[in-house]
């Protein structure tokens, strides 16, 4: 199975993420900005852009769905996505693994690549809970992007989420901040909006049922319990900081979703 799709992105796309995710890092917002970190054109951010490679990755392995009970997908972010640029990704399957790249159309670069495939069972060790209420939980999945109510779009939903609250706690940054001097920041999006911050992987790993379930309205309509993990960061001034971040999330019915982000700052002496 091969095929491709054809996306084009635009501010709207930039401003309808950072409505759902709090994410207003100037490189998506300001043209002067962007071209003075060398880029031609305004960024869309990588997680608003891998909503559309999760969408058809799910929807071409949900008629092959394997008999597992966990799924993984993950994203090496190589070239940042840039609006009012065309883009073709695409998709391949083999032996029940779907794989998508998402092309420049007119350079022939990759600009990323995922893929989404079983996984072994989901081991969850975060000790300090917080608990979303149900609704809560279905508040944010109407101002999510896409149809979280849908097989192919609910697991991207709690993703997404967690992203938002992984970007959006405090504790989230506490190592970071000891290794960060200077940088006056409570959290992660503090950081986006002063220091140029790119993305370069993203791993999901998740129950299965958020993809193969009837009625993806069970989790969208359910409680949800998070765990936030130290984030560990290795680097320096002169070259920059690389930082993985990672939140845990539980249903009452067991382990749901786990999501890590790895992102790396400019070196930090230029600013």
């Amino acid at each position: 199975m091969n095929s491709t799709f054809n996306y084009h992105y635009s501010l709207n796309d930039a401003e309808r993420w950072a409505e759902f995710s709090g994410d207003y890092n100037p490189i998506h917002f300001d043209l002067q900005h962007a071209r003075h970190l060398g880029q031609e054109q305004l960024t869309v951010h990588g997680m608003r852009a891998m909503l559309d490679i999760k969408y058809q990755l799910s929807t071409a392995l949900l008629p092959l769905l394997p008999e597992v009970e966990f799924l993984r997908f993950n994203a090496r972010l190589r070239q940042p996505v840039q609006c009012h640029t065309s883009y073709q990704l695409q998709l391949s399957e083999v032996a029940g693994q779907v794989s998508g790249n998402l092309m420049d159309i007119g350079s022939g670069e990759s600009c990323f690549t995922g893929k989404l495939r079983s996984a072994p069972a989901l081991v969850q060790t975060g000790t300090e809970w917080v608990s979303l209420s149900a609704d809560d939980v279905f508040q944010f999945s109407q101002q999510f992007l896409g149809d979280a109510s849908q097989p192919a779009e609910c697991w991207s939903f709690f993703d997404a989420l967690l992203f938002k609250l992984l970007v959006a706690a405090p504790q989230t940054l506490a190592t970071a901040k000891q290794v960060l001097p200077g940088i006056e920041a409570e959290t992660l999006i503090d950081v986006f909006k002063s220091v140029p911050v790119i993305q370069t992987h993203h791993d999901v790993h998740f129950s299965t049922d958020l993809l193969r379930i009837n009625h993806p309205n069970v989790f969208v309509r359910s409680a949800l319990h998070y765990a936030i993990e130290p984030t560990l960061i290795v680097g320096n001034p002169t070259d920059g900081w690389v930082l993985r971040a990672s939140i845990a999330a539980r249903s009452d019915l067991g382990p749901l979703i786990t999501t890590a982000v790895t992102l790396k700052t400019w070196p930090l002496a230029a600013h």
